[in-house]
Protein backbone atom coordinates (compact mmCIF):
# COMPACT_ATOMS: atom_id res chain seq x y z
CA UNK A 1 0.00 0.00 0.00
CA UNK A 2 1.48 3.32 -1.23
CA UNK A 3 1.95 5.61 1.75
CA UNK A 4 0.19 9.21 1.87
CA UNK A 5 2.90 10.78 0.08
CA UNK A 6 3.18 8.47 -2.71
CA UNK A 7 -0.59 8.19 -2.85
CA UNK A 8 -1.88 11.99 -3.26
CA UNK A 9 0.79 13.09 -5.49
CA UNK A 10 2.25 11.54 -8.41
CA UNK A 11 3.80 14.27 -10.28
CA UNK A 12 6.71 13.94 -12.49
CA UNK A 13 9.61 14.73 -11.02
CA UNK A 14 10.78 18.74 -12.28
CA UNK A 15 7.06 18.96 -13.29
CA UNK A 16 7.39 23.14 -11.38
CA UNK A 17 3.50 23.23 -11.85
CA UNK A 18 1.74 20.42 -10.51
CA UNK A 19 4.48 20.63 -7.07
CA UNK A 20 2.90 24.39 -7.09
CA UNK A 21 -0.65 22.70 -7.03
CA UNK A 22 0.28 19.83 -4.65
CA UNK A 23 1.92 23.31 -2.22
CA UNK A 24 -1.31 24.68 -2.17
CA UNK A 25 -3.63 21.67 -1.52
CA UNK A 26 -1.62 20.19 0.78
CA UNK A 27 -1.25 16.66 -1.28
CA UNK A 28 3.05 17.02 -0.43
CA UNK A 29 1.99 16.44 3.00
CA UNK A 30 3.14 20.29 4.15
CA UNK A 31 -0.06 21.13 5.02
CA UNK A 32 -1.49 23.30 2.03
CA UNK A 33 -0.62 26.94 1.63
CA UNK A 34 -2.67 30.08 0.28
CA UNK A 35 -1.34 31.65 -3.27
CA UNK A 36 1.05 34.48 -1.40
CA UNK A 37 2.58 31.93 0.48
CA UNK A 38 3.19 29.13 -2.06
CA UNK A 39 3.99 32.03 -4.39
CA UNK A 40 6.83 33.62 -2.22
CA UNK A 41 8.38 29.59 -2.24
CA UNK A 42 8.35 29.54 -5.77
CA UNK A 43 9.64 32.67 -6.35
CA UNK A 44 6.64 34.06 -8.72
CA UNK A 45 3.32 36.42 -8.03
CA UNK A 46 0.39 35.65 -6.36
CA UNK A 47 -1.48 36.41 -9.43
CA UNK A 48 0.85 33.48 -11.77
CA UNK A 49 -0.08 31.23 -8.90
CA UNK A 50 -3.59 31.75 -8.64
CA UNK A 51 -3.78 31.54 -12.09
CA UNK A 52 -1.51 27.19 -11.89
CA UNK A 53 -3.80 26.17 -9.76
CA UNK A 54 -6.97 27.60 -11.16
CA UNK A 55 -6.22 25.84 -14.30
CA UNK A 56 -4.85 22.43 -12.85
CA UNK A 57 -6.28 18.94 -12.61
CA UNK A 58 -5.54 18.58 -9.25
CA UNK A 59 -7.05 15.22 -9.50
CA UNK A 60 -4.98 14.26 -12.49
CA UNK A 61 -2.15 13.73 -9.74
CA UNK A 62 -3.62 10.89 -7.88
CA UNK A 63 -2.46 7.61 -8.17
CA UNK A 64 -5.14 5.06 -9.27
CA UNK A 65 -4.26 2.59 -6.14
CA UNK A 66 -4.35 5.78 -3.46
CA UNK A 67 -7.71 5.17 -2.71
CA UNK A 68 -7.05 2.56 0.21
CA UNK A 69 -4.32 4.73 2.09
CA UNK A 70 -6.70 7.59 1.76
CA UNK A 71 -9.40 5.26 3.33
CA UNK A 72 -7.48 3.74 5.88
CA UNK A 73 -5.80 7.30 7.18
CA UNK A 74 -9.65 8.70 7.52
CA UNK A 75 -10.53 6.17 9.44
CA UNK A 76 -7.72 5.77 11.86
CA UNK A 77 -8.22 9.52 12.16
CA UNK A 78 -12.17 9.40 12.95
CA UNK A 79 -11.45 6.39 15.54
CA UNK A 80 -9.17 8.46 17.63
CA UNK A 81 -11.48 12.02 17.46
CA UNK A 82 -10.65 14.71 19.37
CA UNK A 83 -6.99 15.17 19.44
CA UNK A 84 -4.12 16.95 19.00
CA UNK A 85 -3.49 17.13 15.44
CA UNK A 86 0.09 16.92 15.79
CA UNK A 87 -0.11 13.53 17.55
CA UNK A 88 -2.29 12.14 14.54
CA UNK A 89 -0.07 12.59 12.10
CA UNK A 90 2.87 10.77 14.60
CA UNK A 91 0.23 8.15 14.63
CA UNK A 92 0.04 8.14 11.06
CA UNK A 93 3.90 7.76 10.55
CA UNK A 94 3.77 4.89 13.06
CA UNK A 95 1.08 3.05 11.68
CA UNK A 96 2.95 3.16 8.39
CA UNK A 97 0.47 5.28 6.47
CA UNK A 98 2.62 7.86 6.08
CA UNK A 99 6.64 8.36 5.50
CA UNK A 100 6.84 11.32 7.54
CA UNK A 101 4.07 13.36 10.27
CA UNK A 102 1.50 14.19 7.22
CA UNK A 103 -0.25 17.34 7.89
CA UNK A 104 -3.94 16.44 8.22
CA UNK A 105 -5.09 19.37 6.11
CA UNK A 106 -4.20 17.84 2.99
CA UNK A 107 -6.25 14.70 3.54
CA UNK A 108 -9.37 16.96 3.89
CA UNK A 109 -8.66 19.10 1.31
CA UNK A 110 -8.15 16.26 -1.53
CA UNK A 111 -11.31 14.36 0.21
CA UNK A 112 -12.94 17.32 -0.74
CA UNK A 113 -11.44 17.08 -4.31
CA UNK A 114 -13.61 13.59 -4.71
CA UNK A 115 -16.70 14.41 -3.28
CA UNK A 116 -16.10 12.42 -0.24
CA UNK A 117 -17.50 13.64 3.31
CA UNK A 118 -14.87 13.75 5.86
CA UNK A 119 -15.90 13.06 9.66
CA UNK A 120 -13.31 15.29 10.96
CA UNK A 121 -11.71 19.12 11.15
CA UNK A 122 -8.89 21.19 11.77
CA UNK A 123 -9.51 23.74 14.50
CA UNK A 124 -6.68 26.06 16.16
CA UNK A 125 -6.67 27.05 20.18
CA UNK A 126 -3.30 28.80 21.29
CA UNK A 127 -1.20 28.16 18.37
CA UNK A 128 -2.19 24.62 18.57
CA UNK A 129 -3.64 22.63 15.70
CA UNK A 130 -6.79 20.30 17.06
CA UNK A 131 -8.63 17.53 15.09
CA UNK A 132 -12.23 17.56 15.99
CA UNK A 133 -15.27 15.97 14.90
CA UNK A 134 -16.71 18.21 11.77
CA UNK A 135 -20.15 18.38 13.66
CA UNK A 136 -18.46 20.72 16.37
CA UNK A 137 -18.55 24.28 16.70
CA UNK A 138 -14.82 25.98 16.72
CA UNK A 139 -13.31 25.52 19.71
CA UNK A 140 -13.65 28.81 20.90
CA UNK A 141 -17.36 28.09 21.26
CA UNK A 142 -16.64 25.86 23.87
CA UNK A 143 -15.21 28.92 26.14
CA UNK A 144 -18.06 31.35 25.14
CA UNK A 145 -20.62 28.62 26.36
CA UNK A 146 -18.87 27.52 29.52
CA UNK A 147 -18.42 31.58 30.47
CA UNK A 148 -22.52 32.26 29.73
CA UNK A 149 -23.05 29.47 31.43
CA UNK A 150 -21.08 30.53 34.67
CA UNK A 151 -22.33 33.95 34.39
CA UNK A 152 -26.28 32.11 34.96
CA UNK A 153 -25.50 29.28 37.32
CA UNK A 154 -22.25 30.58 39.15
CA UNK A 155 -20.12 27.08 38.13
CA UNK A 156 -20.09 24.59 35.39
CA UNK A 157 -19.02 21.07 34.71
CA UNK A 158 -17.24 19.94 31.81
CA UNK A 159 -19.34 17.15 31.24
CA UNK A 160 -21.65 20.04 30.47
CA UNK A 161 -20.23 20.84 27.36
CA UNK A 162 -19.30 17.51 25.58
CA UNK A 163 -21.43 15.32 23.36
CA UNK A 164 -23.20 12.64 23.61
CA UNK A 165 -21.76 10.51 20.11
CA UNK A 166 -18.59 9.62 21.52
CA UNK A 167 -17.52 6.31 22.46
CA UNK A 168 -15.99 6.24 26.02
CA UNK A 169 -12.41 7.23 25.19
CA UNK A 170 -13.23 9.19 22.54
CA UNK A 171 -15.33 10.83 25.68
CA UNK A 172 -12.13 11.12 27.79
CA UNK A 173 -10.31 12.53 24.95
CA UNK A 174 -12.94 15.40 24.79
CA UNK A 175 -13.41 15.82 28.43
CA UNK A 176 -9.47 16.38 28.35
CA UNK A 177 -9.74 19.14 25.24
CA UNK A 178 -12.40 21.17 26.62
CA UNK A 179 -10.64 21.56 30.03
CA UNK A 180 -7.24 22.80 28.16
CA UNK A 181 -9.46 25.42 26.35
CA UNK A 182 -10.99 26.63 29.16
CA UNK A 183 -8.18 26.05 32.01
CA UNK A 184 -6.07 28.05 29.27
CA UNK A 185 -8.42 31.53 30.66
CA UNK A 186 -6.38 33.93 33.21
CA UNK A 187 -9.91 33.57 35.34
CA UNK A 188 -10.28 30.11 35.47
CA UNK A 189 -10.38 28.21 38.82
CA UNK A 190 -11.25 24.07 39.58
CA UNK A 191 -13.79 23.97 42.46
CA UNK A 192 -13.54 20.55 42.35
CA UNK A 193 -10.96 18.74 39.72
CA UNK A 194 -12.16 15.11 40.25
CA UNK A 195 -15.77 15.57 39.20
CA UNK A 196 -14.98 18.62 36.63
CA UNK A 197 -16.45 21.43 38.81
CA UNK A 198 -15.17 24.85 37.69
CA UNK A 199 -15.69 28.75 37.79
CA UNK A 200 -14.45 31.63 36.01
CA UNK A 201 -13.54 34.51 38.68
CA UNK A 202 -13.69 37.03 36.36
CA UNK A 203 -16.97 36.66 35.47
CA UNK A 204 -20.45 37.99 37.76
CA UNK A 205 -22.81 35.28 37.94
CA UNK A 206 -26.12 34.45 39.95
CA UNK A 207 -24.59 32.32 42.84
CA UNK A 208 -22.09 34.48 43.63
CA UNK A 209 -24.87 37.75 43.94
CA UNK A 210 -27.21 34.94 45.86
CA UNK A 211 -24.17 33.97 48.57
CA UNK A 212 -23.36 37.75 49.07
CA UNK A 213 -27.41 38.27 49.62
CA UNK A 214 -27.60 35.07 52.16
CA UNK A 215 -24.58 36.65 54.33
CA UNK A 216 -25.97 40.28 54.12
CA UNK A 217 -28.78 38.72 55.83
CA UNK A 218 -27.28 36.06 58.19
CA UNK A 219 -23.23 36.54 59.12
CA UNK A 220 -22.11 33.98 59.19
CA UNK A 221 -24.25 30.84 57.73
CA UNK A 222 -24.47 26.92 57.81
CA UNK A 223 -23.45 25.76 54.53
CA UNK A 224 -26.53 23.61 54.54
CA UNK A 225 -29.03 27.36 54.45
CA UNK A 226 -26.58 28.45 51.71
CA UNK A 227 -27.12 25.65 49.33
CA UNK A 228 -30.88 25.98 49.72
CA UNK A 229 -30.70 29.16 48.98
CA UNK A 230 -28.63 28.70 46.47
CA UNK A 231 -31.70 25.51 45.08
CA UNK A 232 -34.49 27.88 44.61
CA UNK A 233 -32.43 29.40 41.58
CA UNK A 234 -34.23 29.06 38.98
CA UNK A 235 -32.97 26.67 36.25
CA UNK A 236 -29.52 25.99 37.90
CA UNK A 237 -27.85 22.76 38.66
CA UNK A 238 -27.20 22.19 42.05
CA UNK A 239 -23.89 21.64 43.28
CA UNK A 240 -22.64 19.18 45.80
CA UNK A 241 -21.70 20.62 49.07
CA UNK A 242 -17.96 20.41 48.71
CA UNK A 243 -17.76 22.37 45.23
CA UNK A 244 -20.25 25.16 47.18
CA UNK A 245 -17.43 25.15 50.23
CA UNK A 246 -14.22 25.39 47.55
CA UNK A 247 -16.45 28.44 45.90
CA UNK A 248 -17.10 30.20 48.48
CA UNK A 249 -13.21 29.96 50.04
CA UNK A 250 -12.43 31.24 46.69
CA UNK A 251 -15.11 34.57 46.37
CA UNK A 252 -13.29 37.03 47.94
CA UNK A 253 -14.58 38.43 51.46
CA UNK A 254 -15.73 35.03 52.39
CA UNK A 255 -14.29 32.11 54.39
CA UNK A 256 -14.87 28.86 55.88
CA UNK A 257 -14.90 27.15 59.41
CA UNK A 258 -16.12 23.55 59.05
CA UNK A 259 -19.52 23.89 57.14
CA UNK A 260 -20.30 27.47 58.45
CA UNK A 261 -19.51 30.57 55.81
CA UNK A 262 -18.25 33.60 56.87
CA UNK A 263 -18.18 37.18 55.82
CA UNK A 264 -15.33 39.55 56.29
CA UNK A 265 -16.15 42.24 56.84
CA UNK A 266 -19.70 42.13 56.64
CA UNK A 267 -21.68 42.87 53.91
CA UNK A 268 -24.26 45.24 53.77
CA UNK A 269 -27.88 44.27 52.63
CA UNK A 270 -28.33 47.71 51.75
CA UNK A 271 -26.01 47.22 49.14
CA UNK A 272 -26.75 43.68 47.47
CA UNK A 273 -31.09 43.59 48.07
CA UNK A 274 -33.66 44.81 45.88
CA UNK A 275 -35.96 46.71 47.40
CA UNK A 276 -38.65 44.24 48.04
CA UNK A 277 -36.24 41.70 49.28
CA UNK A 278 -35.22 44.98 52.01
CA UNK A 279 -38.87 45.49 52.88
CA UNK A 280 -39.14 41.44 53.57
CA UNK A 281 -35.86 41.56 55.37
CA UNK A 282 -37.17 44.32 57.56
CA UNK A 283 -40.38 42.78 58.18
CA UNK A 284 -39.34 39.45 59.27
CA UNK A 285 -36.61 40.82 61.23
CA UNK A 286 -38.79 42.47 63.19
CA UNK A 287 -41.02 39.36 63.61
CA UNK A 288 -38.25 37.40 64.92
CA UNK A 289 -36.74 36.03 61.44
CA UNK A 290 -40.59 34.07 61.17
CA UNK A 291 -43.92 35.21 60.08
CA UNK A 292 -47.34 33.53 58.98
CA UNK A 293 -47.44 34.04 55.51
CA UNK A 294 -51.07 35.26 55.77
CA UNK A 295 -49.82 38.52 58.23
CA UNK A 296 -46.26 38.62 55.56
CA UNK A 297 -48.99 39.17 52.35
CA UNK A 298 -50.77 41.72 55.08
CA UNK A 299 -47.82 43.67 56.06
CA UNK A 300 -45.99 43.41 52.84
CA UNK A 301 -48.99 45.12 51.03
CA UNK A 302 -49.05 48.04 53.62
CA UNK A 303 -45.50 48.67 52.16
CA UNK A 304 -47.13 48.80 48.70
CA UNK A 305 -45.72 45.41 47.49
CA UNK A 306 -47.97 43.47 44.97
CA UNK A 307 -48.74 40.35 45.11
CA UNK A 308 -46.77 39.21 41.98
CA UNK A 309 -44.05 40.47 43.50
CA UNK A 310 -44.39 39.12 46.70
CA UNK A 311 -44.65 35.53 45.09
CA UNK A 312 -41.83 36.16 42.77
CA UNK A 313 -39.63 36.96 46.01
CA UNK A 314 -40.80 34.50 48.29
CA UNK A 315 -40.42 31.81 45.83
CA UNK A 316 -37.02 32.55 44.01
CA UNK A 317 -35.27 34.69 46.65
CA UNK A 318 -32.10 33.05 48.57
CA UNK A 319 -33.35 35.11 51.90
CA UNK A 320 -36.54 33.84 52.33
CA UNK A 321 -37.70 29.97 53.65
CA UNK A 322 -40.84 28.44 53.68
CA UNK A 323 -41.63 27.02 57.15
CA UNK A 324 -43.89 24.63 58.52
CA UNK A 325 -46.04 25.05 55.50
CA UNK A 326 -48.08 28.40 56.59
CA UNK A 327 -44.87 30.19 57.83
CA UNK A 328 -41.73 32.34 56.18
CA UNK A 329 -39.15 32.64 57.70
CA UNK A 330 -35.26 34.33 57.80
CA UNK A 331 -32.25 32.17 56.39
CA UNK A 332 -30.45 31.60 59.44
CA UNK A 333 -33.61 32.46 61.99
CA UNK A 334 -34.48 30.01 64.29
CA UNK A 335 -38.06 29.44 62.33
CA UNK A 336 -40.17 29.34 65.31
CA UNK A 337 -44.03 29.17 64.54
CA UNK A 338 -45.18 32.32 63.96
CA UNK A 339 -49.37 33.15 65.27
CA UNK A 340 -51.32 33.05 62.54
CA UNK A 341 -53.47 36.35 61.86
CA UNK A 342 -57.04 35.24 61.02
CA UNK A 343 -58.33 38.58 59.84
CA UNK A 344 -55.79 39.06 57.29
CA UNK A 345 -55.92 37.73 53.23
CA UNK A 346 -55.18 33.77 53.20
CA UNK A 347 -52.44 32.61 50.22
Amino acid sequence: MLPLEKALFCAPQGDRDDCIVARHYGFDGRGGADFQCTANEFGLTRERVRQIVSHADPLGQLPRNGSPTLDRAIASVTARLPAPAADMERDLQAAGLSMNPFRLEGIVNVAGLLGRPVPFRIDAWNKTRFVIPASWPRLRNFLTRARGHVRRHGMARIADFGSDSLSVAGAQREARLISAILSSQPDFRWLDRRSGWFWFAGVRNRAVVRVRKMLAVANPLALSELRAGLGRMMGSPLAPERTLTALCRQIDGLSVRGDTIYANPGIESAEVLNKTERDLFQLLSENDGCMSSSELISQSCVLGIKRPTFYQCVTYSPIVARHNGSNYRLIGSPGQSAPVDSGAANV
